[in-house]
């Protein structure tokens, strides 16, 4: 069940800079990972599902 939250404008930033910065971390991995010639199917799919969760988050109000 999903339920409706009210947030503030800097509680929505606070948690759109956290998700950002994620991202981050996960696309630094991918390179390393790739620079070692390893799978990087998890991170590539943490990623999108991070992508997505930040784009939702720009239409919050």
């Amino acid at each position: 069940m999903m339920k409706i939250l009210k947030l503030t404008e800097n509680e929505l930033v606070t948690i759109k800079v956290a998700l950002y910065s994620h991202m981050q971390h996960i696309r630094k991995d991918i390179e390393q990972a790739k620079r070692e010639g390893k799978d990087t199917s998890f991170q590539e799919q943490a990623l999108q599902d991070a992508q997505q969760a930040f784009e939702a988050l720009n239409f919050a109000q």
